[in-house]
């Protein structure tokens, strides 16, 4: 006999067999891997003292076996602690082995089956993905229940056929290049016809950081199965495999902030998570901590960079002499002097004649699980084509006769074949399936709230101060000028440009001298830092600026500027390192910088150095306030901050 419904063979009398649920309905579907087979789980099953037995097998081959009925309880779950809503197990519960004989993995008619089981259970019981659980062991060596996904099955089960056409020699190179990139970082062979290798090669995500096998989160009442790589972090919903999206487009548009709430916030949380136990598992427990600090500048500037979450802890390290806050990213090294802890520098673009440079580049290939050559001709290459992090050293591997040196770094894999030049497995043609692949539409997912501002108000009648408030003043009802859409580009013109060391740039076309104009601000003459009233800002912004200081001081304002602290200087923003500053436009500038410091709650109104009561009159004439921005969700802001916005 069968179960039509999800092609199972019956065996035995799945009707008497295990015992009465008493009228309960199935709540969870437990899948277990097992290394038995299913003919011997069968031999054992139809023996005098039959064993305890699960309701499915999903064998290697695909064949599906029903032992017991779903309205009966089966056994052979083990002893595993759960969830309080996973209560009464062996009376609720329906059981799936999985044939994994050790040191296997999955077929893919395996994988097609199993997703067969467990769809049609879902359907079956009106269930949704989370009531799928699995027995593993927590870091104690305790069975618990975790949420469960099966993996992925191949793309062919899902209508969408691959190509059928021979590879080519590069082709196949890259395809060979990628699966050892795949393995280094996850311990996982490359699955080339499953949704998240394809979508990482498609749109060049960077090396995989962590196993995609086991990293499941529930979140917003959803399931979601995700994969953490240097550029983003992807995801499905549920078993809807090829609906794959990105992490970081969940987030706030052009917003620098890391979200406080919502499914991006969870994602980003398990993708520090994944990196914690990859690293632990590769050099043994960590000293310090490295999950996700929203007040932490390196993980602000890596999230909006992006350079993925951490390989390594922060932590101190001494270079040169000198002490640094430390801390290795797959896409970058951040570190900064202990005497400026608001820092942060780049390693791949630090002067290699600085004192600490070797330094701190030797502590880096510590998790590369590689030991650092600086005359590394593969080092060398990698750091000229900024492609990330070494995540492995230099090894051999041969390919259809052929050895090839390779290096896996987080942007991209290097590799030398008999010709000894160094070349990037990006730059090779890409497999057909790749360059087909498509996301299916996604399953919706409830959008990232933003994170917790002042209300938008439509006046610049903002009320009387409010000493103590973090929502005073309220923000005015415009943004600042961003990327979107090449918004800014229309109202500044376009930069060229390339980067320096640290934040600076150096602009390459002839910009500056289109479009920054010397402007004198009287008010500024006698204010500390104010360069005797002289400064150079964009032309369309010169008016408004002179306009918005003439302004402060009719209305006896400025008294409240202590300091002023730049306007135009060519970088990038301090948390976001691929992108522009609108200082680099000339069309911002900072003051009283000693008591509003970046990441840190804006001075009160009547505390020293408070800008607060002048931000009204500056809203009125156009500009923004860093301080209306909420980086870390507890108020930590900009405050310095002014940018012209809009015309007014």
């Amino acid at each position: 006999m069968s179960d039509e419904a999800i092609g199972a063979i019956e065996i035995g009398a799945v009707d008497r067999a295990g015992t009465t649920r008493e009228g309960h309905s199935p709540e969870l579907i437990i899948v277990v891997d097992d290394p038995q087979s299913a003919d011997s789980l069968a031999a054992a099953y139809t023996a005098a003292d039959a064993p305890v037995v699960p309701h499915y097998h999903v064998a290697q081959d695909g064949t599906v076996r029903r032992f017991v009925a779903d309205d009966r309880a089966g056994h052979g779950l083990g002893l595993a602690i759960y969830n309080s809503r996973w209560r009464n197990i062996d009376r609720i519960a329906l059981s799936v082995r999985v044939e994994l004989p050790a040191g296997g993995d999955y077929t893919d008619r395996q994988l097609q089956a199993l997703q067969r089981v467990i769809s049609g259970l879902l359907a079956r019981h009106n269930l949704d993905e989370t009531a799928l659980g699995m027995i593993a062991p927590d870091a104690e060596r305790r069975l618990r229940i975790h949420l469960y996904l099966p993996p992925p099955p191949p793309l062919e089960s899902q209508g969408d056929l691959l190509g059928a056409a021979p590879l080519d020699d590069a082709q196949r190179l890259y395809a060979f290049l990628l699966g050892e990139t795949w393995n280094k970082r996850t311990g996982e062979p490359l699955k080339l016809n499953q949704a998240f290798p394809l979508h990482v090669a498609k749109f060049n995500l960077g090396a995989p950081l962590a196993p995609n096998k086991g990293s499941q989160i529930t979140a917003e009442g959803l399931a979601l199965n995700f994969l953490v790589c240097t550029r983003d972090t992807i995801f499905n919903v549920g078993t809807d495999y090829a609906g794959v999206q990105s992490m970081h487009q969940l987030m706030n548009g052009d917003g620098d902030e890391i979200p406080t709430q919502g499914v991006a916030r969870a994602l980003l949380e398990a993708s520090y998570a994944a990196l914690i136990k990859v690293t632990e598992s590769r050099l043994g427990p960590l000293k310090h901590t490295k999950t996700l600090r929203p007040d932490w500048r390196f993980h602000l500037v890596a999230k909006n960079a992006p350079y993925g979450p951490p390989l390594s802890d922060n932590y101190v390290v001494t270079a040169a002499g000198q002490q640094y806050a430390f801390q290795v990213f797959a896409g970058e090294t951040l570190y900064t002097p202990m005497t400026d802890q608001a820092g942060a520098l780049y390693l791949s673009r630090t002067d290699p004649a600085d004192p600490a440079y070797h330094d701190l580049w030797r502590e880096t290939y510590k998790y590369a699980g590689a030991a650092y050559d600086q005359n590394s001709a593969h080092h060398t290459r990698a750091v000229e084509l900024q492609v990330g992090m070494p995540l492995t050293g230099m090894y051999n591997a041969d390919f259809e006769g052929v050895r090839y040196a390779i290096q896996v770094f987080g942007f991209d894999t290097l590799y030398a074949g008999p010709d000894e030049q160094i070349k990037r497995m990006s730059e090779l043609a890409k497999p057909p399936e790749v360059t087909a692949w498509a996301p299916k539409p996604p399953k919706p997912v409830p959008p990232t709230p933003p994170n917790p501002l002042p209300p938008v108000v439509n006046t610049p009648d903002v009320g009387a101060p409010r000493p103590g408030d973090i929502n005073w003043p309220p923000r005015p009802n415009f943004n600042i000028l961003t990327d979107t859409n090449g918004a800014r580009e229309q109202a500044l013109g376009r930069i060229t440009w390339v980067h320096t060391n640290g934040d600076n740039v150096r602009i390459t076309n002839n910009w500056v001298a289109e479009n920054i104009v010397d402007v004198t601000i009287p008010q500024l003459a006698n204010i500390r830092g104010g360069g005797g009233g002289k400064l150079k800002f964009h032309r369309v912004a010169a008016d408004p600026l002179r306009r918005l200081w003439a302004a402060w001081e009719a209305a006896g304002l400025l008294k409240f500027t202590v300091t002023f602290d730049g306007a135009w200087v060519s970088r990038t923003i301090r948390r976001k390192p691929t992108v522009l500053s609108n200082h680099a436009f000339g069309t911002a500038f900072d003051m009283n910088a000693q008591w509003n410091g970046l990441l840190k709650v804006a001075a009160f109104v009547g505390q020293q150095g408070s800008v607060r009561e002048l931000v009204s009159l500056a809203n009125a004439h156009g500009f923004y306030w860093g301080g209306h921005w909420n980086f870390d969700g507890r108020g930590g802001s900009d405050g310095m901050h002014f940018e012209w916005a809009v015309a007014r």
